[in-house]
């Protein structure tokens, strides 16, 4: 992909043609995606500098961005595997398998929904730090943020297709009219056929939300009664102890891009961005940020990058010196 075609998409400049040609790139993997992502976050956070310095911090970012490109694409290629190559026996295999085995019980469980059933129930969480990602017996892919479970069947019913929820989650439901999908919260439930969605919904959480990316889907209460019928681009807000409901249209892509271990952070305070960048890597960070303290920012990291990384993202993107003090 031609940086330049970026650049110009993101100053605006781009004609129908150009537009059309970084579609086709986007959609061709995630990988593409995020990278996109990366860049426009080092676009977005430069437009709150001025403009003197705006063109030497635009490039250190890019070329430290590219650095990323080229090394993700050399760990793509393929090393040539010899004829003299070690093989692993079966013996080896079954004991790979099952020191594999012990590590992924811990985080998935597998229940039962009674004695009057015979239908098996998996229970997947996420402790890391970083995404999950997981395939549903029909196909349907879900993404799971930190601190999320998903309790969902080892088959899917003949009427329709249930899991419960407790976190946040962006689902890219496999179609299926004939078997409606319901995402099933403490607060509320949300029934689609196939779309592709965001709900954040904690047990904890007093305000729970979903956004819809595509598709149409239907919010309820969690006892089943219609709240709103919610159409792409649009994000409801829920009280479920008032009732209180807000729908409104905002950028998706803001409420989304967590699944590809970003976290984007929109028109925040210097002191904002660093707690946040503290609290995902459990560092301390040092910096003079008086003179900027009313200044507002737009910043996006990889939670895969190291902290010296992100930090050092910040530097380029707010001109601010910035040491880690404590690990």
């Amino acid at each position: 992909m031609n940086e330049q075609l970026i650049h110009t998409y993101l100053s605006g400049h781009a004609t129908p043609g150009e537009q059309r040609e970084l579609l086709e790139w986007l959609r061709e993997s995630e990988e593409n995606k995020r990278l996109f992502f990366e860049m426009k976050a080092v676009w977005s956070g430069l437009q709150t500098m001025d403009k003197l310095a705006e063109s030497d911090r635009m490039e250190s970012s890019l070329r430290m961005l590219n650095e990323k490109i080229d090394r993700r694409a050399a760990h793509m290629i393929k090393p040539t595997v010899s004829k003299s190559s070690f093989t692993i026996s079966g013996k080896w295999m079954l004991m790979v398998a099952a020191v594999i085995l012990l590590i992924l019980l811990p985080l998935t469980w597998i229940l039962r929904e009674g004695s009057t059933s015979d239908i098996t129930q998996l229970y997947v969480t996420n402790r890391s730090n970083l995404v999950k990602v997981l395939y549903l017996p029909d196909g349907t892919k879900v993404w799971l943020n930190k601190n999320t479970s998903l309790i969902y069947p080892e088959k899917f019913s003949t009427k329709q297709r249930e899991v419960i929820l407790d976190g946040e989650a962006f689902f890219d439901v496999t179609k299926d009219k004939k078997h409606p999908f319901v995402v099933k919260t403490s607060s509320f439930n949300i029934k689609v056929l196939g779309t592709t969605f965001n709900v954040h919904s904690y047990k904890e959480d007093i305000q729970v939300s979903a956004v819809l990316e595509s598709g149409v889907i239907q919010l309820q209460s969690a006892q089943g009664d219609a709240l709103v019928t919610m159409h792409p681009g649009q994000q409801a807000l829920y009280k479920p102890d008032t009732q209180e409901l807000e729908v409104s249209y905002v950028a998706v892509n803001e409420h989304t891009s967590w699944r590809y271990n970003l976290v984007t952070l929109n028109n925040v305070t210097i002191h904002e961005v660093v707690k946040s960048l503290e609290e995902n890597y459990q560092i301390k960070i040092q910096t003079d940020s008086v003179t900027l303290r009313d200044h507002r920012y737009n910043f996006t990291y990889d939670k895969g990058d190291s902290a010296e990384e992100s930090v050092r993202m910040l530097q380029y993107v707010t001109g601010l010196n910035c040491k880690i003090t404590k690990r």
